[in-house]
């Protein structure tokens, strides 16, 4: 893993998202200390049951469609079987971290440690990038079987592309929302962001500056307005954990972005379930966000913004 990311912070990069029937791409770069610009973005689906050679197909035509000016990417990974889990060691050094977490991904995926293919998180302020020795490590691990990556990765390369990086939907809307917004997470102020896919929901609480308390749930059906009390219960449970294991300061807004049904009931729903002041968020309409030229179209399309947003999150690896 380290190899990779070494590999990626020279290269110029952008992010594929692949799944529910959607491909969704971007590529971003930096403008000054805040803004981003999307120079390049396409979108296509695919039938859900498509072959892995039908599925390049198409990402291949998105390519070519979208005049992405890079095949080296960061994909996202898809697995229903992932392993994202919030972890906390009060008297673990760094020398040995890597063996409990080994021993976790192996106990929660039941397979053996050869099969498994994992990474992490550490939740370190800013200021304090190095977490001293005795110091309590916490952070998030994400694990899944080794040939589930296999099987993302030669999808891309089917495709013609360079994967240098892998990443998971939650983190990346987790590092879209601090590129935009990331005043808004302080120590004082914790935000919770939703971000809902077609079969998916990425609950992801951001506090303490870069600080994050991920998971995913998964749904059977992609209608949000019929699962609202589904939805709202996970939320509540995320909330609940994050308050009595994780962090004490409090939770300030709720974000919700992506599939969200345009039904006044179902936000009023969450908002007086809930009981935080909630937000519909489009990134492609936030102040920091910017779009080239050939791109003005896409950005006050409000059905854009569900299939960009994971693809955009990962695009900022290429900054």
């Amino acid at each position: 893993m380290a190899a990779l990311k070494s590999i990626a912070k020279n290269e110029n990069i952008a992010g594929i998202n692949i799944g529910d029937g959607l491909v969704s791409v971007a590529r971003i770069v930096r403008l000054g200390r805040k803004k981003i610009l999307l120079t390049h973005a396409g979108w296509a689906e695919y039938s859900p049951d498509a072959s892995e050679e039908e599925i390049a197909l198409v990402i291949r035509t998105l390519w070519k469609k979208s005049k992405m000016p890079t095949r080296t990417v960061c994909g996202a990974l898809q697995s229903r079987s992932l392993c994202l889990k919030y972890f906390k060691y009060p008297d673990l050094s760094p020398m040995e971290l890597v063996s409990a977490l080994q021993l976790e991904a192996e106990e929660t995926l039941q397979l053996p440690p050869e099969q498994i293919m994992l990474d992490w998180h550490i939740n370190r302020p800013k200021s304090d990038p190095y977490t001293q020795q005795g110091e309590p490590l916490q952070g998030v691990l994400v694990a899944v079987e080794k040939k589930q990556v296999n099987r993302n990765l030669n999808q891309l390369k089917m495709a013609g592309l360079y994967p240098v990086l892998m990443d998971v939907s939650s983190t990346s809307l987790c590092n879209l929302y601090l590129a935009l917004r990331g005043e808004k997470v302080s120590s004082d102020h914790a935000v919770c962001v939703v971000n809902l896919s077609r079969y998916n929901a990425d609950i992801s609480i951001l506090y303490n500056d870069h600080y994050i308390y991920p998971r995913t749930i998964i749904s059977r059906s992609s209608d949000w307005e019929s699962k609202v009390h589904y939805l709202i219960e996970n939320i509540s449970d995320a909330l609940l954990y994050y308050h009595v294991k994780v962090d004490k300061t409090p939770v300030s807004q709720l974000i919700l972005t992506g599939f969200v049904p345009d039904n006044p009931e179902f936000m009023g729903q969450i908002h007086d379930t809930i009981g935080l002041p909630t937000e519909v968020w489009n990134p492609l309409q936030d102040d920091h966000f910017m779009v080239a030229h050939n791109l003005k179209a896409t950005k006050n399309r409000a059905e854009i913004a569900p299939l960009m947003a994971t693809s955009l999150g990962l695009a900022l690896r290429n900054i």
